[in-house]
C-alpha cells in the first residue's frame, strides 16, 4: 500500500521534494531539480523507486563510490549489464556506458533492494549512506550567527568580522583540507584573511570556467531527463526523441547555457556588492554563502520549509541567492535578532517582495483584468540584455510562494524570453505566462500545487490575455485549453444545478472524450475533467436517451469481468476501463464505447461486435479475435503481439504506439495514422494499406517490410520510409 506521507517525510529530511502525478504507465518515476516525481499510474513498489531516485542524488558521495568499487570487483555483473543495456537503450550513449554509468544504475538498484541480486547487507549500506547524508545536512545547514565565547570578547574586531572568522575557520578549504587559523596576532590574521578571501571572491569574475557545469553532473543529467519526460507528457515526442538521439550534444548545450547564466549572475552580484558601503567581512560572508550553498523555500506537508544544501560550483545548477540593498540591509542590520540565517535571509526577501509590484505595473491594451489585479512584465534577455539579471532577481522573489520552478531558475527563463505575472490587489501571483523566443511556452496557475492549474476565478483574466495574443505561436493552443476548461466548469455547474439538457450531451461528450486534453504541468490529470467524469452518473437519464439504451446499459467506472459469470457484456457504454482477461465473456453484445483502457489479453471474446471506440490502451495479446469488426479508433497504445487478429477492418486511428511484432496481421487495411512508434519487427505484415503518418519511429527488422523499402531523407531533412511501390511514409 502506498504511504505518501512516509515518502514525503523521508525525502524532506534530505532536502528533496516529492510530487505524485498520473502519466504513462511505463514511467515509474524520475528526479528533476530538487524534486522526485512518482507516477501513480504505474504498478510498482513506490518506496523502492523513490529510494532509487534518492540515491542518485548522492551517487558522488564517498560512501557510494567505495561500495560501488567493491561491488563491481566482487560481483559477476556481466549478465546484469546486458539486461541493463536493454533497459536503458537509447537513454545512455556508448561513451556513457563505457564510463560505467550502467554500473551506477546496477549498484543503486542493489542498494534499493530493487535488483535480482538480493543482499540485505547491501540494503543496510544504502541506509548508512542516506543516514550519513541527513546528519551532514543538519550539521552544516546554516551560516552560524552565534558568536562563541572565544571570539565574543576579542577587541578590535566588529561583529561581522567575528562571524566571518567563526564560519571561515570552521570549514574546509578549496582542496578539501580543514582550514585553521595561523599562529600570531588573532585580530591581524582575521582582518588579513578577510581581505585575501574577498579579493579571491572578486577575482572569480575573471574566471568564467570556475562556473562551468560538468556534463556528467547528476543535477544536469536530472534536468536533461526531466526535460525529455516533460516533453513526452505534453505530447512533444519529436523533440523528446531529438534530445535522446543527441544526448551528449544536449548535455553540453545545457551545461554551457546554465554555466553562462550562473557566471553572469555572479558578475552582476560582485559589481553590485563592490559599490556598497558594507564592511569587508560582511561582503566576504555573503559572497561565500551564495557560492557555497543553495536556498529554497517549499511547502511540504502544508508547512513552509526552507531547504539549504551544499553548492558545488561544477555540479550545482541552481541560481545564486538574491542580494540587493533591501535584502542585504535586512541581513546587515538585523542579524542580532535571528539565530537562523535562512529565516533572516527570507525576511529580507519578503521586504523586497513588497516593493516589486510598485515598480512594474503595465497596461496591456485591450486586455481585461476585471479589477482583480494587474500584470507585471519582466523583460527577458532578448528584450533588455542589460537589466534581465536584475529582472530575474525580482521575478524569483515575487514567485517564492508559488509552485512554479521559476523561483529557482528565473534567469534561465528570462534568458529564453519575456515573462508575465498576474498578481492580485495584495500582490500575490496567480498566473504566469512564459515566453520562449517568439512563442508562448507555458501558461500556469497555482491551483492544485504542482499541477499548476489556473484558478477558476482568474481564468477569464488569462483568456483575455491569450485572446489578445493568439497570433503569437502557441497562443491559440493555450487559449483553446482554457476555453475548454471553462466549458468543463460550465457543464459541471449545469449538472450540479440540475439545469443540464439533452441538447448539450453531444458537446459534452466531445469535450470529455474527443477534445485533445492539454496536459497540466508534468502530465498531472486535469481536475476539471476528473470532476466532470465523476458527475456523469448524475445525467445518466440524458445519456441513456442520447445512446438510445436503458440506464442500466451504461456503466460509470471500471469493469473487471474476471471472476464473473457473464457470457455477454451487459453494457452499451462503459465510462472507464474494462478487463476481459480470463473472463467468460464471448460476446460483447451492444457494447459500442469504452472510454478508458480495454484488455482482451487471454480472453475468449470471439468478436468485437458493435464496438467502435476505445479511448485508452488496448491489449489483444494471446486473444482469439480474428478481426476488429466495427472498431474505428484506439485512443492509446495497441498491442497485437501473439494475437490471432489478421484483419484490422475499419480501424483508422491508433493515437499512440502500436506493436505488431509476432502477430498474424498481414495488412494494415484502413489504418491511416499512428501517433507514436510502430513495430513491424518479426511480423507478417506485407502491406501498409492506407497508412499515411507515424508520429514516432518504425521498427521493421526481420519483417517482410524490410524487403520493401528503406529509410530516406528529402532535401528539407524530413525522414521517409520509401517503399519500392513508390509510396512514401512520413516519419516524425
Amino acid at each position: 500500500m502506498l504511504d505518501k506521507e512516509k515518502i514525503i517525510k523521508f525525502n524532506s529530511k534530505l532536502g528533496i521534494k516529492t510530487e505524485f502525478f498520473y502519466g504513462d504507465e511505463e514511467i515509474l518515476g524520475y528526479a528533476e531539480g530538487d524534486t522526485i516525481y512518482l507516477n501513480l499510474n504505474s504498478n510498482q513498489d513506490f518506496e523502492k523507486t523513490n529510494r532509487h531516485e534518492v540515491l542518485h542524488f548522492f551517487e558522488d558521495t564517498e560512501e557510494f563510490q567505495i561500495i560501488k568499487k567493491q561491488l563491481i570487483n566482487i560481483k559477476n555483473l556481466d549478465k546484469l549489464r546486458n539486461d541493463y543495456l536493454l533497459k536503458y537503450f537509447g537513454l545512455y550513449t556508448e561513451e556513457d556506458i563505457n564510463k560505467g554509468i550502467l554500473d551506477t544504475e546496477i549498484v543503486i538498484d542493489m542498494l534499493s533492494n530493487n535488483s535480482i541480486v538480493v543482499d540485505n547487507d547491501l540494503v543496510k549500506v544504502g541506509d548508512v549512506i542516506l543516514t550519513n547524508k541527513i546528519k551532514e545536512l543538519e550539521s552544516r545547514r546554516y551560516l552560524n550567527l552565534s558568536i562563541n565565547h572565544n571570539l565574543f570578547n576579542t577587541k578590535g574586531l566588529s561583529n561581522w568580522e567575528k562571524l566571518f572568522a567563526l564560519n571561515y575557520y570552521n570549514s574546509k578549504d578549496y582542496l578539501g583540507k580543514n582550514r585553521v587559523m595561523r599562529s600570531g596576532d588573532k585580530v591581524s590574521i582575521i582582518k588579513e584573511d578577510i581581505n585575501i578571501e574577498l579579493n579571491r571572491l572578486y577575482s572569480l569574475v575573471n574566471k568564467p570556467k570556475s562556473f562551468q557545469i560538468n556534463v556528467n553532473s547528476p543535477e544536469l543529467i536530472r534536468r536533461y531527463k526531466g526535460e525529455i519526460i516533460a516533453l513526452e507528457l505534453n505530447g512533444e515526442k519529436d523533440e523528446a526523441n531529438r534530445l535522446r538521439k543527441y544526448r551528449k550534444l544536449r548535455l553540453k548545450e545545457l551545461s554551457n547555457i546554465i554555466s553562462n547564466e550562473l557566471y553572469e549572475e555572479y558578475v552582476h552580484l560582485v559589481n553590485f556588492i563592490k559599490e556598497t558601503t558594507y564592511e569587508e567581512g560582511f561582503k566576504a560572508l555573503m559572497l561565500r554563502e551564495t557560492l557555497l550553498k543553495t536556498y529554497m523555500k517549499e511547502r511540504i506537508n502544508n508547512e513552509d520549509v526552507i531547504l539549504v544544501d551544499k553548492r558545488n560550483m561544477h555540479e550545482s545548477i541552481m541560481g545564486h541567492m538574491t542580494f540587493n540593498k533591501i535584502v542585504l540591509d535586512t541581513i546587515y542590520y538585523h542579524a542580532h535578532e535571528y539565530n537562523n540565517f535562512a529565516n533572516l535571509y527570507y525576511a529580507g526577501l519578503n521586504l523586497f517582495n513588497q516593493s516589486i509590484s510598485k515598480r512594474s505595473m503595465i497596461n496591456l491594451e485591450y486586455v481585461n483584468t476585471y479589477g482583480m489585479g494587474h500584470w507585471i512584465k519582466f523583460d527577458g534577455k532578448q528584450t533588455n540584455e542589460e537589466e534581465y539579471i536584475e529582472n530575474a532577481k525580482e521575478l524569483a522573489v515575487l514567485v517564492q510562494d508559488t509552485p512554479w520552478c521559476t523561483k529557482n531558475s528565473a534567469s534561465t527563463h528570462l534568458a529564453g524570453g519575456d515573462f508575465y505575472v498576474f498578481v492580485d490587489n495584495d500582490n500575490k501571483p496567480h498566473i504566469a505566462v512564459r515566453l520562449k523566443g517568439e512563442k508562448i511556452d507555458e501558461v500556469r496557475g497555482i491551483k492544485n500545487g504542482n499541477a499548476q492549474e489556473l484558478e477558476d476565478e482568474y481564468r477569464d483574466v488569462a483568456i483575455s490575455f491569450l485572446e489578445n495574443n493568439k497570433e503569437i505561436k502557441n497562443g491559440i493552443n493555450w487559449l483553446e485549453k482554457e476555453e475548454w476548461n471553462k466549458r468543463l466548469i460550465y457543464y459541471n455547474k449545469e449538472i450540479i444545478n440540475h439545469a443540464f439538457t439533452l441538447d448539450e450531451v453531444d458537446n459534452l461528450l466531445n469535450d470529455v472524450f474527443i477534445f485533445k486534453d492539454y496536459k497540466n504541468h508534468l502530465g498531472y490529470v486535469n481536475s476539471n475533467l476528473t470532476n466532470l467524469k465523476k458527475n456523469l452518473i448524475l445525467i445518466k437519464d440524458k445519456l441513456a436517451k442520447y445512446y438510445n439504451c436503458r440506464e442500466e446499459e451504461i456503466c460509470f467506472g471500471d469493469v473487471n469481468f474476471n471472476g464473473t459469470y457473464f457470457i455477454t457484456c451487459p453494457y452499451k457504454v462503459i465510462f472507464g476501463d474494462v478487463n476481459f482477461e480470463n473472463s467468460r465473456i464471448i460476446d460483447l453484445g451492444k457494447l459500442e464505447i469504452v472510454s478508458g483502457n480495454a484488455n482482451f489479453k487471454d480472453s475468449v471474446v470471439t468478436s468485437l461486435g458493435n464496438l467502435k471506440y476505445i479511448g485508452g490502451n488496448t491489449d489483444f495479446r494471446y486473444s482469439v479475435l480474428l478481426d476488429l469488426g466495427e472498431l474505428l479508433v484506439i485512443g492509446g497504445n495497441a498491442d497485437f503481439r501473439y494475437s490471432k487478429v489478421k484483419n484490422l477492418n475499419k480501424l483508422q486511428l491508433i493515437s499512440r504506439s502500436s506493436n505488431f511484432s509476432n502477430s498474424n496481421v498481414i495488412s494494415l487495411g484502413n489504418l491511416q495514422r499512428v501517433g507514436r512508434d510502430i513495430r513491424f519487427d518479426n511480423s507478417n505484415i506485407e502491406n501498409i494499406g492506407k497508412l499515411e503518418y507515424v508520429g514516432g519511429s518504425i521498427y521493421y527488422a526481420n519483417s517482410k517490410l524490410a524487403e520493401l523499402g528503406t529509410i530516406e531523407k528529402d532535401e528539407d531533412g524530413r525522414i521517409f520510409f520509401s517503399f519500392k511501390c513508390n509510396k512514401k511514409l512520413i516519419l516524425e
